[in-house]
């Protein structure tokens, strides 16, 4: 080991450390008043008996499609399955905006969908999602510390790193599209919006926040980013807490997908 290189390596850990209290004290926070705000406030949202059941329908659709895809043997990804993902969201999405939008529900006000400054909101964006970050990181250490390795990269990231490998740009372009606006834009909607304000009305915060991420982290249907995607999903759903904004968490979303990808072409084109 070069010299000094034991205290470089010491400074990181010190830093990502400390980063990750201040991130974790911060997230904390906005728990605690969340649960707080929820034990005052009457009514959380006015979602009913049919959302109830429309969660549960879904809840249960998605918990069987993770069951079969960790049953199935590993399949090769291509376009028409991205694009086939990226559409069944959106149609499950649609769905549930008609029927909110047929019982009156102020979907805008409620999602806090509202326009807002685009500097302001990727400020507030960027500044949750900074914080996030040293989470994600610590619980990937964690995971590949446990499993003595790195785990096996998602289909989709797969794919994407063939696609660097070979400059297939249509293939990244695909990738990144799908990573930067579909599913920010869905799934936060669907696990954000709908799932964890259905969640939350009924159980309270915290089985929102837990029922809500486990769900969604396992939908990637890989065990070796399961708690990384966890910690991240609690940090979303936070970040909606703190904000009231889906907004945000779409941005938040879409900057840790765009980033994740960045790292990844960089990694594939210079190794």
């Amino acid at each position: 080991m070069p010299p000094g290189s034991e205290i470089v390596l010491w400074l990181e850990a010190s830093l990502i450390i400390a980063l990750t209290i201040l991130a974790g004290r911060a997230y904390l926070q906005i728990w605690r008043q969340a649960r707080l705000e929820a034990k005052l406030q009457r009514t959380l949202a006015p979602f009913g008996f049919p959302d109830v059941l429309v969660c549960l329908v879904l809840f249960t659709w998605l918990g069987d499609a993770v069951v079969q895809g960790f049953a199935a043997p590993p399949r090769r990804l291509n376009e028409y399955a991205i694009i086939e993902g990226g559409l069944v969201f959106a149609v499950v999405v649609s769905g549930i905006l008609l029927l909110l939008h047929a019982r009156g529900v102020p979907i805008v006000r409620l999602f806090g969908l509202n326009p807002e400054a685009p500097k302001a909101l990727l400020r507030r964006a960027a500044g949750l999602f900074a914080a996030a970050l040293p989470l994600v990181y610590v619980s990937f250490v964690i995971v590949t510390t446990i499993a003595g390795g790195e785990p096996q990269p998602q289909d989709v990231t797969a794919y994407f790193q063939e696609a660097a490998a070979a400059s297939d740009w249509y293939r990244m372009g695909l990738v990144l599209g799908f990573a930067a606006l579909v599913a920010p834009v869905t799934e936060e909607f669907l696990f954000r919006g709908y799932f964890y304000g259905v969640i939350r009305r009924y159980l309270g915060v915290s089985p929102a926040l837990v029922l809500t991420s486990a769900l969604f982290a396992a939908i990637h249907l890989n065990g070796g980013v399961v708690l990384p995607l966890f910690v991240l999903a609690i940090c979303l759903s936070l970040a909606y807490e703190a904000t009231g904004s889906l907004l945000t968490c779409m941005v938040m979303h879409s900057l840790f997908n765009t980033t994740m990808l960045a790292l990844m072409f960089y990694s594939v084109r210079h190794p």
